[in-house]
């Protein structure tokens, strides 16, 4: 075995333990045990202990990290709660004062004005999303 081999194989088996929190069926985030976590899902992220964590939403868990630091891009995925309900959207650009969403499976589109969309209460960024951890 070549020794990026190695060291790939070994990054491959670090976890660390993130924060995680369910939301309860009245919207209310309850904070849960941590998550271990692979190394290599937040290793790019600055300050990852701290800017990243798992959300648990009924059967799916939802890796999310903190805008900022982390930048918005177009066809992330943003994770959001307005008016006491959680949301996903999907950014897909930005053109002048006017920003492009979309549902997250990207079939309906809507504009909306920038200083709207910097209203919203952004919870984060979606890394990854999986059934179990």
């Amino acid at each position: 075995m070549s020794q990026s081999q190695q060291k790939s194989s070994h990054n491959e088996d670090l976890k660390i333990y993130l924060k995680a929190y369910e939301i309860l069926e009245n919207g209310q985030l309850k904070s849960i045990d941590e998550v271990p976590t692979n190394i290599l899902l937040v290793e790019n992220v600055d300050n990852f202990k701290e800017n990243t964590f798992w959300l648990k939403i009924k059967n799916l868990w939802i890796l999310v990290g903190k805008v900022p630091p982390l930048r918005i891009e177009p066809m992330d995925i943003i994770l959001f709660k307005e008016k006491g309900k959680w949301g996903m959207f999907r950014f897909v650009e930005k053109k002048e004062k006017t920003v492009i969403l979309s549902d997250v499976k990207g079939h309906k589109k809507t504009k909306v004005k920038e200083e709207d969309f910097i209203s919203i209460n952004i919870l984060g960024k979606v890394v990854r999303i999986q059934d179990k951890v």
